[in-house]
């Protein structure tokens, strides 16, 4: 019934939010992208096997017109839970498009990795690879471990669930100015990691490659979350650490929201910067290009929302101006 309801939707004056345009350009990026470089896989049609880059360019245009096609209706008098999908449909994409930009880094002048600048600048800041000592020092203390891969879970409910709060609680406008500045900065990042292919300690350091996570003595996250880095794809977009600057924007988030959540997400922002280096995801450097990202892309997004006059203005949203 939603999804009618949202095909339904009266028209209006066109007049796209801010997060429909970073969320079509994003679409419309990697649509092109995907037809330039359509080597990302095969589908099998019978007897044929053709480049799944063809199919991925397809949908992902088709789903870039349907973000443009929504700033054409009227969702305002709609039930909430139409407004509520309105504003945070860009989240339902943010993993596998995540997944397609390491698959598309791959292939542009043959995808070569940055790492050996990471590698080299970790060891010149630290006069060690902190991804391999770290870890290494704690790496037998079963608590440590399930508060490392803990906080690094962590951030999958704290991107998801903190725009959430606001939008909540009554204040539609604000959930929509988080949606929109998160939208951007996926925009900005994901087709970053498309040119920049930068793999990560685990992938490029053979010791650590070969490890794994399977000896790793610890609790359900160690488990859980071993189990889930062991096996995903993550080749290609260390740089900058996406866990560390979307942890902190939502730091950010709740402190113009939330006072009270504030140092709990302090706290786990914190946890998450020094879980990416320990789980062996990212070089201690991503963990700065993270927090750099953060700082210059939340502000900037953040801005361009009120200057394109998004659901702050009350044009769609039903909570607060």
């Amino acid at each position: 019934m939603s999804i009618f309801a949202l095909i339904r939707a009266p028209r209006r004056a066109y007049s796209p939010e801010p997060h429909d345009l970073w969320s079509a350009a994003l679409f419309f990026s990697f649509a092109l992208f995907s037809a330039v470089w359509p080597n990302t896989g095969r589908l099998r049609l019978g007897e044929l096997a053709l480049p799944r880059g063809y199919a991925v360019a397809a949908l992902l245009a088709l789903s870039g017109a349907v973000a443009l096609w929504l700033g054409g209706r009227e969702f305002g008098s709609s039930p909430r839970i139409i407004r509520f999908l309105r504003c945070f449909y860009p989240q339902a994409f943010f993993a596998p498009l995540f997944e397609e930009s390491i698959l598309l880094s791959s292939q542009p002048w043959g995808g070569p990795p940055r790492d050996a600048f990471f590698a080299s600048a970790d060891l010149s800041i630290f006069g060690f690879q902190p991804a391999r000592e770290f870890s290494g020092a704690l790496g037998q203390i079963p608590w440590c471990n399930e508060i490392m891969f803990g906080a690094y879970f962590s951030f999958y409910f704290m991107l998801v669930l903190t725009p959430w709060i606001p939008w909540l609680r009554g204040d539609e406008a604000e959930g929509e100015r988080e949606s929109s500045t998160l939208a951007g900065f996926m925009l900005v990042v994901y087709v970053f990691y498309v040119f920049f292919r930068v793999l990560g300690p685990k992938h490029y350091l053979p010791d650590l490659a070969s490890a794994g996570y399977g000896s790793l003595r610890g609790g359900f996250f160690t488990r859980l979350e071993g189990g889930i880095l062991g096996s995903a794809n993550t080749t290609g977009a260390a740089f900058p650490s996406s866990h560390v600057a979307v942890s902190l924007m939502m730091t950010s988030f709740v402190a113009r929201t939330e006072r009270r959540l504030l140092p709990l997400y302090a706290l786990d922002a914190a946890l998450i910067a020094l879980a990416t280096v320990y789980v062996h995801a990212h070089w201690a450097v991503d963990v700065a290009g993270g927090a750099v990202a953060a700082s210059l892309l939340v502000p900037l997004f953040s801005r361009l929302h009120a200057r394109l006059g998004g659901a702050g203005a009350g044009s769609w949203a039903g909570g607060k101006p």
